[in-house]
Order: structure tokens, then sequence, then C-alpha cells
């Protein structure tokens, strides 16, 4: 975080004085996941709402209250001032610097004083491993980088699918409305009367703005980042029953990561460039280079497209190059090559596939070649804020080991598609 001010510093410095402990000690298991879309996102707001003692702690408080109250004044306004326009009335609901930094502050004591809050960080937020970038902070400085962190993911997606503000991938991820159509209006004018006039006792100081998040994803049919979970009880439920029967000693590599290719046309399930590269996967994997086939790649090609890169090259390989169910893990959410990548390691972590034995990523050459490059480096630090792989080696034009790294477990609602 930067402070700006001596009364910032001063927490600054209250935060990141104490113990710091290591990033290993994230839970191996995957996420419970209650709400998949909002836990997800915001697995601390979720955290927040679903423990008794913080959430009472939360609502009684008087600066949070004082927060909310303030913001559902600037909404009424809004819907008062605004007639209908949507862009004007979502600006309410906008989490400003200002409103972020109270809400620091109030946390902060809060945690100083609650131990259930405590509790809840040490025994929750920092084992999950959603916010492992701040795994080595106090628990105090994770809690607050782990609220800004979701109050500015909560912001995106109100620029993004309720304001019509440009995502960073605008070709697959923007909104599907115009946002000043007659049709849209209605639909914000509806969704922002279902707050209440008053906020309730029981209400955190986050809730509208959680809902209102999601009910934009929802109006633009934008669940991708939901879509068959939770995966470890459905899509990879086989494989899994595997992993834990592997010997990994037996194989050069843990897993072969494919990336997906997603077609132009909407009616094309499986593009030709993730057939050839499906076929070398499978090739592989006959081979004896590793016991599994990670397809990576979810709905992304063309915009809102019913297919997922992934099952797609999954069903190519039960049905083509006769490579079983059970040695098949899915990512069916990555929509880039950056998250790809991060994506794998976060399985590989999450299932408990060794982490320090290499893994392969089978692809073509150029996207290979693209994977090995500095400039594909400079955009995972650009877009994620750290790399998620270590290169081991290139092996061939279209193979190259890699070391999956554990800070590929942090959240980022700022891709709520895939966060």
């Amino acid at each position: 975080m930067q402070f700006g001010s001596l009364p910032r510093l001063l927490l600054a410095a209250a935060i990141f004085t104490l113990p710091h402990l290591s990033i290993a000690q994230a839970d191996t298991r995957p996420l419970p996941l209650h709400s998949a879309l909002q836990d997800k996102n915001f697995y601390l707001l979720s955290a927040l709402q679903i423990d008794p003692r913080v959430r009472a702690v939360l609502t009684a408080d008087t600066a949070l209250n004082q927060v909310s109250a303030e913001r559902q004044q600037f909404l009424t306004m809004a819907l008062q001032t605004c007639k209908g326009n949507a862009v004007c009335t979502l600006k309410a609901l906008v989490w400003t610097e200002e409103e972020i930094r109270i809400v620091s502050f109030a946390l902060a004591r809060i945690y100083q004083d609650n131990s259930p809050l405590r509790e809840l960080v040490d025994k929750n937020l920092r084992p999950s491993g959603a916010y492992v970038l701040y795994q080595k902070q106090s628990g105090d400085g994770l809690l607050i980088n782990a609220w800004e962190v979701c109050a500015r993911g909560l912001n995106n997606i109100i620029a993004v699918y309720g304001q019509g503000v440009a995502p960073r991938y605008p070709q697959i991820d923007s909104i599907s409305f115009d946002v000043n159509s007659p049709d849209f209006q209605q639909h914000i004018a509806s969704l922002v009367r279902q707050i209440p006039a008053e906020p309730a006792t029981s209400e955190i100081f986050f809730d509208p703005s959680v809902k209102a998040a999601l009910q934009l994803l929802s109006l633009n049919h934008r669940d991708e980042a939901g879509r068959l979970e939770p995966m470890e009880v459905a899509t990879n439920e086989v494989a899994l029953k595997a992993v834990s029967a592997t010997h990994w000693k037996d194989y050069p590599y843990s897993v072969i990561v494919v990336p997906g290719a997603g077609p132009s046309d909407p009616n094309t399930g499986l593009s030709d460039a993730g057939r050839r590269r499906t076929a070398l996967a499978a090739e592989a994997y006959h081979a004896g280079k590793a016991p599994f086939i990670l397809v990576s790649g979810g709905y992304v090609h063309p915009s809102q497209t019913r297919f997922a890169e992934a099952i797609e090259m999954k069903k190519a390989l039960l049905a083509d190059y006769q490579v079983p169910e059970a040695a098949i893990l899915l990512d069916p959410h990555a929509r880039h090559t950056t998250t790809n990548m991060r994506n794998a390691a976060r399985e590989i972590y999450r299932y408990n596939i060794p982490m320090n034995k290499p893994a392969l990523v089978i692809s073509d050459a150029g996207q290979v070649g693209n994977i090995a490059s500095q400039a594909f480096a400079n955009r995972c630090l650009k877009e994620l804020g750290y790399l998620p792989y270590q290169i081991v080696n290139r092996l061939s034009d279209t193979s190259l080991v890699f070391l999956p790294k554990v800070e590929s477990l942090q959240q980022d609602p700022l891709d709520p598609l895939d966060p």
C-alpha cells in the first residue's frame, strides 16, 4: 500500500512491524465454494459474511456504519438526479479512494481489538492462499490488502459491466449491452431500487456493492468464473482419484499442460490449432512423459461462445487419442496464455501434485516461443503482478519445462471472468 499522510504511515508501521509468516502456509486443498462466482472473486468478503461473530462486530461498528449511511445517501441522490442514466446512477456504488482508506483504518482497528476477526485471518484467510502475495505480512496487513483488492475488484465490475468501460481485453470481456439503450437503463434502475433506502442493521458495509456487482455479472451473462465449480467433485473427480495413487518418481514430469486455442466460428468447438496441440499432448502422454494431461481454456473465442476450449480438448483426447478420463485434468476458466500458466499452477498446488516436480507445456511453436520470451514474462508481471512459473528449459519448438509457483493462488477480481 501507499500511504499519503502521517496517520497512514503510522498505520503502515503498525501493520508491517509484526512477525511475518511463511508463504508456504497456504492450504493445499481446493477452496470451499459456497457461491462460486462470489467466492472466487471476493473470498475475503464471503468469509466476513458467513462468520456470525465477525459479522456482528462489523455491523455494529460506528465508523463502518457511517460509511454505509453516506454511500446510501449518495445512491438516493443519484436515483433522483440521474434521471435513469445508468452510468450516472452507478457512480454512487463505486468505492472512492477516501472510502476505501476509511474502511482500511476501521478494519485495522477492529482487528487489533477483536479476537474473532484475528481468528478469521489466521485460520481462514491466511491458509486459504487467496491473498498469498500478502502472506508474509502481519494479520492486519493481510486483511487490509485483501480488502483493497476486493474494493477495486467491485469498482471494476461496476465500471465494465454497468458503465461500459473497456476491460483489459475488450474483444472477449466487454459488456453485453449498449449502456444508453432504454432496456439497459431499466435493468439498472431496477437493480439499484432493490437496495434498501436505509442500511439494514444486519447488513455489512460492502453488501450492497457485492449484490450489485454479482447482479451486473449475471445481467451480462458473465458467470464464466463460476461454471463447472466445484471442479474437484465433478469435472476433475475421476482424475483426482488417480492423483492420490500416482507414483510420481515413475515419470519425468508431473503434468502436460495444453493451452487452448479458440476458434473464430461460434459453431466450432475445437479449432484446428487446438486439435494439433491436443494431438501433441496425447503423443507425449502415451510416451510416458507424465501421468496427466491438464487441458486449459475457457469460454473465450468468440466472445460469449458456448464452447469451453478445455472441454472440447478433453472430448478429443477421449474420442480420438485414447487417453483415459482418469488421466485428464480440466481448467475450463483460463482466458489468456498468462492464466493458462497461472491456473495450471493453481491446480497442481490445490490437487496436491508435487510442486517441486517439473511440468511440461506442449503447444504449437508460436505459443511455446511466446511463453519462453521475456515479453511474456513482462506481460505476466504487468497483468498478474508476479510470474506464475519458473522456466527450467525448452525441450523443443513445441515443448517447455517449467516449475509452478505458489504465488499463482492469488485472487484477481480485476479479471472477474477468471479471477
